[in-house]
């Protein structure tokens, strides 16, 4: 069965914030890397809401690092918040909590000094 990921995008003043719901694999990373690509050049920061991503695996994680890479590159804020235990174990595995800015929540993701 194929997973799902379901992404919603809200713009305001000084982020980008994609509200992402389901769970992110080989399968659905590719969209989620072209929604990336496509949104971080256009904003100050770009906020990731995870708080409904129940599942992430490997290309997934992958993504998020390309993601982030591209932020830089671009110095453009790239910040994460709502780690639920799925993403936040795996990214405690791999040894990239510190690699990432992450946040309990909206609020703090939106006014954190990021770069």
């Amino acid at each position: 069965m194929a997973r799902v990921l379901k992404t919603s995008v809200r713009v305001l003043p000084n982020a980008t914030i994609l509200d992402l719901e389901g769970e992110i694999d080989i399968g659905n990373s590719p969209a989620l890397r072209a929604t990336l690509f496509e949104r971080i050049p256009t904003t100050s920061r770009l906020v990731l809401n995870m708080t409904a991503i129940r599942y992430i695996d490997s290309s997934g994680i992958a993504i998020l690092v390309e993601g982030l890479k591209r932020a830089r590159d671009l110095k453009k804020a790239f910040v994460l918040f709502g780690l639920g235990p799925a993403v936040y174990d795996v990214l405690r595995l791999t040894n990239l909590l510190g690699v990432f800015q992450v946040f309990e929540n909206e609020e703090r993701a939106l006014e954190a000094d990021a770069v």
